[in-house]
């Protein structure tokens, strides 16, 4: 039985050459970004130079600390910013070499009134702990500015784009820039072409399910073995479609460009020993641990989702219209504990801003992906439940037809 079914998996996977070259220009499309990204570092760094040159022309010698550093070394530069954050945060004394503002920090303007002073904190905490670690910050240093904690509220509308623009990320090493495809939210992009290329699967059998399921059982393979050949499928196309694109550019700039450190922190809110959410960080390794847990259970349950759809449709167009419809919705829902729709915001679920927004336990990671397995556990059986039924009534009348010959004879 199980190698009639592997004959026929391999069957239906050869009839979709397309999917490969659909693989290969999703990878190239998200390795775009990470040469956009490089780009616009060396075109800021050049940017930034003329705005030091200009700032600390002629004689002025205040501050000019920042614009030496810069011009010796990254590593340089990163001691000059963090010893001007331990000025701002009353950790290190002012001095004329030292006087705790630059170009891109902005403690002196009247307009920002203290308001970016928790991202210093949360910046110089970070800088603590890489440098107990021997990490080496990403270039060129700037504020971590979370939104999700009121970093810019007060702010005016220029000043804001202002504090923005001066402090950006460059996402240039493996790790890194596929923490930064996670964030982006690139998975949902990946999700949609899933959806577009499998939709259609298992409704499309449906549609014509009599006679190529009769030539399916005289094969030998029976309905709940049909039923797990399309599952499988479904499946193994989505995982591809998610799973390998983010792999290989991930693989491919890594062995180009370096890996980075699986131990960098990642902003992140916890609960530590019940006393509320607080701030804190998480190793980049253990964010992307997380978030392939739940973007693999993600994909199981919009599988089993397709099944249902194409259970109850019937039609291959529909069934991938409603996919389309509810993966657009996990975009604009709000956050609901314990509903499924929610955890397609796959970096707000890892890092607990959901569950800093809805003020619930029950959207803290570990909670997320156990509530979304359970979710998964309830839709297999929704879809079994029509082929258990099936088998039932066809076990029922064979034992009432063997009733009804005993009785004749």
């Amino acid at each position: 039985m199980m190698k009639r079914w592997g004959h026929s998996l391999r069957f239906e996977l050869r009839k979709r050459p397309w999917v490969w070259p659909v693989i290969l220009l999703l990878t190239i499309g998200l390795s775009v970004g990470f040469w956009q990204q490089r780009q616009a570092r060396t075109q800021y760094l050049q940017d930034y130079t003329q705005r030091l040159d200009k700032q600390y022309a002629g004689n002025k010698q205040m501050g000019r600390a920042e614009l030496i550093s810069f011009k010796k070394s990254p590593t340089a530069y990163h001691q000059w910013y963090m010893d001007s954050l331990a000025i701002n945060l009353s950790k290190k004394d002012q001095t004329t070499v030292l006087p705790g503002f630059g170009v891109r920090l902005y403690a002196n303007i009247e307009t920002m009134n203290n308001v970016l002073l928790n991202s210093m904190a949360r910046t110089y905490s970070q800088f603590q702990y890489m440098r107990r670690q021997a990490i080496t910050p990403m270039y060129p240093d700037s504020l971590d500015i979370e939104t999700s904690t009121g970093d810019l509220d007060g702010l005016s509308t220029q000043d804001t784009q202002m504090v923005l623009r001066d402090n950006p990320h460059y996402y240039l090493q493996g790790w890194y820039y596929l923490w930064y495809l996670i964030r982006a939210n690139s998975v949902i992009l990946l999700f949609l072409i899933g959806i577009l290329l499998t939709g259609r699967q298992w409704a499309k059998e449906l549609a014509n399910k009599k006679a190529h399921s009769d030539w399916l059982l005289l094969q030998g393979q029976r309905t709940l073995a049909q039923l797990g050949n399309q599952f499988s499928i479904i499946f193994y196309t989505f995982a591809q479609v998610v799973l390998l694109p983010l792999g290989l550019v991930t693989l491919g700039i890594g062995l180009g460009a370096g890996w980075g450190d699986l131990r960098y922190p990642v902003f992140s809110f916890s609960n530590p020993e019940g006393l509320g959410l607080a701030e804190s960080f998480m190793p980049l390794g253990t964010y992307l641990l997380q978030a392939f847990g739940l973007i693999i259970l993600l994909i199981l349950f919009l599988t089993l989702l397709n099944m249902i759809f194409a259970q109850v449709l019937r039609n291959s167009w529909l069934t991938t219209i409603g996919l389309l419809l509810v993966l657009g919705i996990t975009q604009v829902m709000p956050a609901i504990p314990n509903f499924p729709l929610t955890y397609f915001r796959v970096n707000e679920t890892i890092t607990g801003i959901l569950q800093k927004a809805a003020d619930s336990d029950a959207l803290q990671p570990q909670s997320a992906l156990l509530n979304l397995g359970w979710w998964c556990i309830g839709l297999l059986v929704i879809v079994l439940i029509p082929v258990i039924s099936q088998q039932l009534q066809q076990l029922w009348r064979a034992r009432m037809a063997s009733h009804r010959h005993v009785q004749q004879s």
